[in-house]
């Protein structure tokens, strides 16, 4: 994901979930067009050093492009966009720790985005800001 405004509106109205050292935002769009957009965000406050950062974030990208398909499937079945940020909370993530915590949210995810498709199915559209 880029672009200023592609995460202001993330960030102004997103679902969270967060395990111990990563959090990840994410929201859903009943308009196909939007796509499937995925940032990797390691702040500057809780993460001082340019290289550690630049380090967490290159774990994040590797964990989700070898475990993006819990997700990928649900979005060639049913036309939402979905638009999600991994957020790095600590300086201390290894590579293992950062991809079993990345499958985790994934996995939670999926079970939300299962939830919200068997409720736009039995007629109740859920609007673009209504959390899941």
């Amino acid at each position: 994901m880029r672009g200023r405004r592609n995460f202001e509106r993330l960030f102004e109205k997103s679902t969270v979930l967060n395990t111990d050292s990563l959090q990840f935002r994410y929201r859903i769009y009943q308009d196909p067009a939007e796509g499937c957009l995925v940032g990797f965000i390691a702040p500057k406050k809780r993460i001082k050093k340019a290289v550690k950062r630049n380090k967490i974030k290159r774990f994040m990208r590797e964990s989700y492009r070898l475990n993006q398909h819990i997700l990928q499937d649900l979005f060639s079945q049913y036309d939402v966009g979905f638009h999600g940020a991994f957020l790095a909370g600590s300086d201390q993530l290894t590579f293992e720790s950062t991809s079993s915590q990345v499958i985790e949210l994934l996995q939670k995810t999926r079970e939300r985005l299962m939830r919200y498709s068997s409720e736009t199915k039995s007629g109740g559209k859920p609007s673009d800001n209504q959390k899941v």
